[in-house]
C-alpha cells in the first residue's frame, strides 16, 4: 500500500512539472541575462505564431518598435551586462513592454472550448473560442442589448 502511494505521489509530482515546463516553454519572456539576439528572433518568431494570434496591429507595432530600440542600443554587444547602466535602463523598460504585451496576448489567445446547447436541440455541442473572441462576443452582446432597449424605449 504504502510503495502504491509512494509511486502515484511521483508521478503526480512528474506531470506536474511536466506541465510546468511545457507552459514555461511555451511562453516568450524577454529576459536581460540570456543573448539578446536569440531572444529577438524567439519575439519576432512568437509575433506570428497561434499562440499570440490575439495581438493587435497596434501591439504588434509597439512590440516591433521595442525590438528596433534594443537591436541599436546592443549594437556589436552580445548580453546587456555588456552596456552602460543607461543603455541597460532603456533596453530594461522595452524589455518590460514586449514582456506585457506578449503575456496578455498570450493570454487573450488561449482556446477555451465548451460544451452548448444550441437552442431547440438538447445536444450539446463543443464551441471552440479564444479568450478575447469570447469576450467581444460577450461586449457585442451587451451593446446589442443595450441599443435595443434605448430604441424601444424612445418615444417620437
Amino acid at each position: 500500500m504504502q510503495r502504491m502511494t509512494t509511486l502515484t505521489l511521483m508521478l503526480g509530482l512528474a506531470l506536474a512539472a511536466t506541465v510546468q515546463a511545457k507552459s514555461e516553454k511555451s511562453d516568450v519572456r524577454f529576459d536581460a541575462n540570456a543573448p539578446v539576439a536569440d531572444q529577438i528572433r524567439s519575439v519576432e518568431s512568437a509575433i506570428n505564431a497561434d499562440d499570440y494570434s490575439e495581438i493587435g496591429l497596434e501591439d504588434k507595432s509597439r512590440v516591433q518598435q521595442a525590438l528596433g530600440r534594443i537591436k541599436i542600443k546592443m549594437g556589436d554587444h552580445e548580453r546587456v551586462e555588456q552596456l552602460s547602466p543607461h543603455d541597460r535602463t532603456e533596453i530594461f523598460n522595452d524589455q518590460e513592454v514586449i514582456n506585457t504585451i506578449m503575456t496578455r496576448a498570450r493570454a487573450d489567445s488561449r482556446m477555451v472550448c465548451r460544451r452548448e446547447r444550441s437552442t431547440g436541440s438538447n445536444m450539446p455541442q463543443s464551441v471552440c473560442l479564444t479568450v478575447a473572441q469570447r469576450r467581444r462576443a460577450q461586449e457585442d452582446s451587451r451593446k446589442a442589448l443595450n441599443d435595443s432597449q434605448r430604441f424601444n424605449n424612445f418615444k417620437p
